[in-house]
């Protein structure tokens, strides 16, 4: 089965507020002198996400019904935007839509054979950083830079290099494919605005969601992220 539909939530659906946070699975254990060693699991986190008063009317009950009738509850994962962390750039603010820029993110280097490339969003703290691999990029979004070696800062749209290099980019997949290598030794840049990967937290979500809409008026959508995995 391909579990992965790309149909989003009813635009109805009031998507911020929202609360998620990326999760890692981390063992800790106390040794008998009280030091504590930890044992990372997941090299990459999950994050859990809770849409607070998601559902404030019937009509968009009516969608969000739809929608987990098609998506048959957990079965199937779809794409959410997460409000806090979209874009290949520093977002000015929580769920305000940034220019994405040709040299936002390190694509790779070019060695004159390889013609498929990961998007990735670079993390940097002091010296340390953290590479996600990008699975669902809002295609059309996607730009790409190229600069010869030595010239970091000579960075120009792919599509003004010559001799012409096209590229296509999949969803799901994150990955761009150059019509030809990129000559040895070129620097790759990339920006772009991306999805994730969720499903509904169980086959009681929508029970639930409609016990809460009952009492209240309002209710939340708990969501899960998915782990991409390539069918």
């Amino acid at each position: 089965m391909a579990r992965f539909k790309d149909e989003y939530l009813s635009r109805r659906v009031v998507g911020y507020p929202v609360e998620v946070g990326p999760m890692f699975s981390t063992q800790l254990v106390t040794v008998d002198s009280g030091a504590e060693q930890a044992n990372r699991r997941w090299q990459d986190p999950l994050r859990l996400i809770s849409i607070p008063n998601g559902v404030r009317d019937h009509a968009t009950f009516e969608d969000l019904k739809a929608h987990w009738l098609v998506m048959a509850g957990p079965a199937h994962t779809w794409p959410w935007r997460d409000p806090t962390d979209f874009a290949s750039c520093e977002l000015e603010e929580i769920n305000s839509v940034p220019t994405v820029a040709i040299d936002d993110q390190p694509l790779g280097t070019g060695d004159g054979v390889t013609t498929d490339f990961q998007l990735k969003k670079r993390y940097t703290v002091g010296g340390e950083t953290y590479d996600r691999d990008i699975y669902f990029p809002i295609t059309s979004t996607v730009v790409i830079g190229i600069a010869p070696p030595g010239s970091p800062l000579s960075i120009i749209p792919i599509e003004d290099y010559s001799p012409a290099i096209t590229y296509t980019v999949s969803r799901p997949g994150g990955v761009v494919a150059f019509s030809s290598p990129p000559p040895a030794d070129y620097t790759l840049t990339a920006g772009f605005l991306f999805d994730i990967q969720v499903r509904y937290e169980s086959d009681d979500t929508f029970r639930g969601i409609m016990r809460t809409l009952a009492v209240s008026g309002f209710a939340d959508i708990p969501l899960v992220e998915v782990r991409y995995c390539a069918d």
